[in-house]
């Protein structure tokens, strides 16, 4: 694997005031691989996707933690670009093919309304999802969601709801000081109400699952006012929400027999593969997002993605020099390239 050296200029990244809390109760430092990890996903996540998309492969001597933090950087990146910003069509196209009767889940308002799916309304040239929020025997209250609202609305996991007379809507903002601590408290309305993938990690479910959701972590600006909480307060994975929550990322596995899908279709900014099996097997079905690959030196089939990785390095898309490059620590290798969105 080829270690590319980092240029010297100036980029942005968000202040990273987070804490790991050990077994006594204590606040420690991250350590600078940790925030290496975050930093990765936080530029990568800067780049745009038009015609190429970027490939970040890391030889890396363990896996741990590095996903979830690399997520973490995609996702705390992302939080300053506002829905409206992100490519809509895409997800829009996909509500416009459920069946009628579909149930879904609307936002409105800081409040979660049960809807029902009842087709397309196209008036004066404008194409809108007719989202009906009331029983029709008190009317049928229908929401017009055009294209740039799509994000407000989600596929309900239960199939079949019943829409009640009257809806007044179950307010969803609930206080959350880490969140507001990490990404501030401006953002954390739309953050926590609207759908969209910023990130998708291909690797070990249970691993996941326990950095995300088991380890705390503290953020503050000082130490009598730390604020507790767990990487899924930012990561917002969807498995580990409840029915018909604003998700911002999605983990899935890379053991499968089954290609790995999101919920919805929607195309993640970043996908980061946890691991060389995940990349091994899935890397084709992806090539429309930026890729973070963490290869540990020690996992059986390591030398193989290293080939494909080099492989693919030799054939890259573009030979300048990619600017703004991060440094990376001692003890890991990195190649950084850039591929055709396909």
């Amino acid at each position: 694997m080829t270690v590319i050296a980092p240029l010297q200029t100036q980029i942005r990244f968000n202040k990273t005031n987070l804490y790991f809390i050990n077994d006594f109760n204590q606040l420690i430092p991250l350590p600078n691989w940790a925030i290496f990890f975050i930093n990765l996903g936080d530029w990568v996540a800067q780049a745009e996707i038009l015609k190429n998309r970027l490939v970040v492969g890391l030889a890396i001597p363990t896996r741990n933690y590095a996903a979830a933090l690399a997520a973490l950087g995609v996702v705390k990146a992302r939080v300053i670009v506002p829905t409206e910003r992100i490519d809509s069509n895409r997800y829009f196209e996909q509500l416009c093919k459920l069946p009628k009767g579909t149930s879904v889940v609307f936002y409105d308002c800081n409040r979660r309304y049960k809807g029902i799916y009842q087709g397309i309304d196209e008036t004066d040239g404008e194409r809108r999802l007719r989202i009906q929020r009331e029983n029709k025997s008190s009317g049928g209250l229908t929401n017009l969601v055009s294209v740039k609202q799509s994000h407000n609305v989600a596929i309900a996991q239960k199939p079949n709801i019943s829409l009640p007379k009257k809806q007044s809507g179950r307010y969803i903002i609930t206080p959350n000081d880490f969140l507001d601590g990490v990404i501030g408290k401006a953002h954390t309305s739309e953050f926590t109400t609207k759908t969209r993938l910023d990130c998708a990690v291909i690797g070990r479910i249970n691993t996941l699952k326990s950095e995300i959701l088991e380890i705390p972590f503290a953020s503050f600006s000082l130490p009598s006012k730390s604020k507790i909480g767990s990487l899924q307060d930012i990561l917002r994975v969807r498995k580990f929400l409840s029915e018909g929550q604003a998700y911002r990322s999605e983990i899935l596995s890379s053991s499968g027999s089954d290609t790995p899908k999101t919920k919805d279709g929607l195309v993640p900014h970043v996908t980061i593969f946890d691991g060389a099996t995940g990349f091994i097997k899935w890397r084709d079905d992806w090539r429309n997002s930026h890729w973070i690959i963490l290869l540990e030196r020690t996992e059986p089939h390591f030398k193989e993605a290293v080939d494909i990785i080099d492989t693919d390095y030799i054939n890259r898309q573009n030979w300048e020099e990619i600017p703004n490059i991060i440094p990376a620590p001692s003890g890991v290798e990195m190649v950084v390239y850039q591929e055709p969105c396909q």
